[in-house]
């Protein structure tokens, strides 16, 4: 059988539109944190769901240490990243992970929409893990 090739085909790749490289959100983010944005926007788990699905929102993902090494960041950086994410409103933290019980979990996130609130009155900024939305009912209810 004849293999076929699709020509000018696009191999997969992180949509990172103009509204967020324009935003003062994005243009305050410190390097790291912006170079390791689009492997949260690209996470498996939104990738299921169309870009402008607002539902994309709403869907926890779990971004592990390991895969950040693998991507080519640093432990400590890492967890920079993370919080300067949090910061700057690209990502809301929705479980911690850990050490608990018998094993290690996985910390959680959702990607958020308080980017485009970023240096407005209206922002709420998260910089701890305690800010958890579920525990902030000034947090919950902005991804609209």
């Amino acid at each position: 059988m004849k293999k076929i090739i699709k020509k000018n085909k696009l191999p997969p790749f992180v949509a990172l539109p103009w509204i967020i490289l324009n935003s003062q959100a994005y243009k305050d983010l410190p390097f790291s944190a912006a170079k390791a944005l689009p492997y949260f926007l690209g996470n498996e788990e939104t990738r299921k769901v169309a870009y402008n699905d607002p539902s994309r929102y709403d869907i926890p993902f779990a971004f592990k240490y390991s895969d950040a090494e693998r991507f080519g960041f640093a432990r400590r950086t890492f967890h920079q990243i993370i919080s300067d994410l949090m910061k700057f409103g690209f990502i809301d933290p929705v479980t911690k992970g850990g050490k608990k019980g018998c094993g290690f979990t996985k910390s959680k996130f959702k990607l958020s929409l308080r980017w485009k609130q970023h240096g407005t009155p209206e922002f709420i900024e998260i910089r701890k893990w305690e800010h958890f939305p579920q525990q902030n009912p000034k947090v919950q209810g902005i991804h609209n």
